[in-house]
């Protein structure tokens, strides 16, 4: 299987690792895409997509494009890369949340009112890779990932939510405290 990854940071360079030893991954950096190309990304060279690279709304018209080139291709999955900050009243970083809902918003109509044959799942992550606080590694998220893409082709997850078990409200006050301590050093 071939698969290309958008951007080249350290999940990115996880998953690539997780899927490199049963197939032929690329990652690239979302600067070096062109917005509505389709012929410059290859998609008749690759059969998955992880769409991960975050920059303002550039996932959502990633997720397009790749719908545009893959929807009547029963043998191709695009899987989005969110966060539970695209659930109302989660995040305060409310520009980033709406990216990520914009993300999702798409990723539900395109599952759910198209008439699509590729398969769509939107993976949204809870606190990742955290030195202080209880969070999902680089590891966890590739392990998640590579269980997606090798699901028979027959089975589609369009959405799955994925944090620590730690008690979330408990970790979001954690997080509060040491943005203070730092703000107050």
């Amino acid at each position: 299987m071939r698969i290309i990854i958008t951007g080249t940071t350290g999940l990115a360079k996880a998953i690539a690792g997780a899927l490199a030893s049963d197939h032929s991954v690329k990652t690239t950096r979302i600067e070096d895409i062109t917005m509505n190309d389709t012929t410059w990304w290859g998609f008749d060279q690759n059969d998955v997509l992880i769409n991960h690279a975050h920059m303002d709304f550039d996932q959502t018209k990633i997720l397009e494009i790749a719908y545009r080139a893959w929807k009547k291709d029963s043998g191709k999955l695009i899987v989005n890369i969110s966060s539970r900050a695209s659930q109302p009243n989660i995040s305060k970083g409310y520009l980033y949340a709406s990216q990520k809902a914009s993300l999702n918003h798409l990723s539900n109509n395109l599952t759910y009112n198209s008439d699509k044959q590729c398969r769509i799942s939107t993976i949204n992550l809870g606190l990742l890779n955290h030195e202080d606080l209880p969070c999902l590694s680089y590891e966890d998220v590739a392990i998640i990932i590579k269980s997606i893409i090798e699901m028979p082709h027959d089975i589609e997850v369009p959405e799955i939510t994925v944090q620590n078990s730690a008690n979330y409200s408990e970790v979001q006050s954690d997080k509060e405290t040491l943005k203070d301590i730092e703000w107050h050093g």
